[in-house]
């Protein structure tokens, strides 16, 4: 039974996308949920998701 990770961006648009696209490219994971909200000029963008399971 795999347990859920939460990880929370924020900052510029540009900004973010960039983190998010590094954090998707570099973590095996099954992406559950996202939530996005924005105050001013910046965005939190908040992922949920499953770790993949280590291959036996």
């Amino acid at each position: 039974m795999s347990q859920l990770s939460c990880k929370v961006f924020r900052g510029l648009p540009k900004e973010l996308e960039e983190e998010i696209t590094k954090f998707l490219e570099t973590t095996s994971c099954q992406v559950c949920f996202v939530t996005q909200s924005e105050s001013g000029d910046h965005l939190s963008v908040t992922i949920l998701y499953e770790p993949a399971e280590p291959e036996r």
